[in-house]
């Protein structure tokens, strides 16, 4: 029997939203609470004289977010190595690059990502329209990316990669993901009554033993869930994200069915949450996490 180890993540410079770095933090009790667990291990986020544009006037904080990451990777391999499944806690989406690498690593590249987000993340640094890294981890999972982006061994292939819940992008993502063929599903495409067929239709469709699961917060409606770091515009329709059920009974089922090795849980911005209301949904998130892990 594996045991569930939070690590923390309170990473700030992949997206440098005020309050990004903070989630960890906030939700350290309810993680104690409902995984009956205790939080002490955390990754070291401090990094000496940060620049924005170091050598580079397009990539933010390139340094920072690698090195951080970097550490991640080793806490998060060595929790691998000691039997346990890593859930990996922030901050910003960029903490993928560390987790994501280090199952690819652990398990010799034999890992599915699902990546339940409204976002692609899947820019490199010739695409990225702002020059956050946040937008652009699986890209360096992948291996899209230059040499300043090295980390790891194994890449991720794409077409070990599953997209649930997306409705932002820009287009030279999407064409991306249609030029690899990768697996992708709109949040529209996804409710409580279909979301066991998606998963079955996941499930006949991987080629790994193991998976990784990043849950990004953002995939649920701002109306059900608004503490998050970046709340934008769908791409392409009116309403955006899936319901706070929905995105629940996706997590469920993906974890029930899957094997999964290990998770990213993120994007959580504790100063928007009004009265804690989203805590509450977080604590039940975890409970399924908890019950089905």
């Amino acid at each position: 029997m594996k045991n569930i180890e939070v690590i923390g993540m309170p990473m700030k410079y992949g997206c440098m939203v005020k309050g990004a770095d903070l989630a960890y933090e906030y939700i350290k009790d309810s993680l104690e609470k409902v995984l009956h667990t205790t939080c002490n291990n955390v990754v070291d986020v401090s990094f000496k004289n940060p620049e924005m544009h170091k050598n580079d006037k397009k990539l933010k904080y390139l340094e920072p977010v690698m090195e951080i990451n970097k550490r991640l990777y080793t806490k998060t391999y060595k929790s691998l190595e000691e039997n346990n499944i890593p859930l990996v806690v922030g901050g910003d989406h960029s903490q993928a690059i560390g987790s994501i690498k280090a199952s690819l690593d652990y398990y010799k590249g034999d890992v599915s990502v699902i990546y339940v987000d409204k976002h692609a993340d899947i820019h490199n640094e010739k695409t990225t329209p702002s020059g956050n890294i946040h937008g652009m981890p699986l890209s360096v999972c992948i291996g899209r990316c230059d040499h300043r982006f090295d980390i790891g061994t194994y890449n991720l292939k794409p077409e070990n990669l599953y997209f649930i819940g997306l409705s932002n992008y820009e287009k030279e993502e999407m064409d991306y993901i249609k030029e690899s063929n990768i697996f992708h599903l709109m949040d529209h495409e996804v409710n409580e009554e279909n979301i066991g067929t998606i998963v079955n239709n996941i499930k006949s469709k991987l080629k790994t033993k193991n998976v990784h699961i990043s849950f990004d917060l953002d995939s649920i409606k701002p109306e059900d869930f608004p503490a998050v770091n970046v709340a934008v515009e769908s791409t392409y329709q009116d309403e955006t994200g899936m319901s706070y059920n929905t995105a629940k009974k996706v997590l469920e089922l993906l974890l029930k069915e899957l094997n999964v090795c290990s998770m990213d849980f993120v994007e959580y911005k504790p100063t928007l949450d009004e009265n804690k209301k989203c805590i509450q949904k977080i604590e039940e998130l975890l409970k399924v996490i908890r019950e089905n892990l």
